[in-house]
């Protein structure tokens, strides 16, 4: 295992703001299930550092920020490197990567070669592209052509009440006669629930 050498002395962002980013970092990697601390404590620190050189340049955005960006720019150039050639998006890559360093138990087996593209296991490498390839197939767009709604007979009444089958005085009735229906229906329930009381 190597030791813990990495030199962390921001020149921009104040010790709070650092201190936050260094949270963030910790769940983020957390969320993977990186559970061993010594092996979570370097990345953190690497990510830092990258993210410490990205502040110097660009000030505006706040330390957290950059730290995240870094970090997951190093996710995505590791996870790169282990699915190179499977043809997945940007998104698809970090999901396949979550998935996949789940599926082969990679926080148990191989917590020390997280986000390591130099000293990457090539029985690592595999189990996570298998677990990939074995986890579904590819999710692809299907197109369904628009059919009307068959009603049955409601949709037949229908048509011929209210688009001009019968003339306009048979319909506003009948409208009427429904609206006075609900009226009525709403009388005496109110009259039955304040008799009730």
């Amino acid at each position: 295992m190597d030791a813990v050498t990495i030199h962390f002395a921001p020149k921009t962002g104040t010790e709070e703001e650092w201190n936050e980013a260094y949270a963030r970092l910790a769940d983020y990697f957390r969320s993977y299930r990186l559970h061993n601390r010594i092996r979570r404590t370097q990345v953190i620190l690497e990510t830092l550092r990258r993210a410490a050189e990205a502040h110097e340049k660009d000030s505006a955005k706040s330390p957290t920020a950059h730290a995240i960006g870094q970090a997951r720019l190093m996710l995505h150039d590791w996870l790169g490197d282990i699915y190179k050639g499977m043809e997945l998006t940007d998104s698809q890559l970090e999901a396949s990567g979550r998935l996949g360093f789940h599926l082969c138990d990679g926080p148990n087996r191989w917590p020390h070669f997280f986000i390591d593209r130099e000293n990457l296991p090539v029985d690592m490498s595999e189990a996570m592209r298998s677990a990939v390839r074995t986890s579904g197939p590819r999710l692809q767009v299907s197109k369904m052509t628009p059919r009307p709604i068959d009603l049955g007979i409601i949709g037949d009444v229908a048509e011929d009440t209210f688009e001009g089958g019968r003339p306009a005085l048979v319909r506003y009735l009948i409208l009427l006669i429904v609206i006075a229906g609900v009226l009525t229906a709403i009388y005496w329930l109110t009259t039955y629930w304040v008799a009730s009381l």
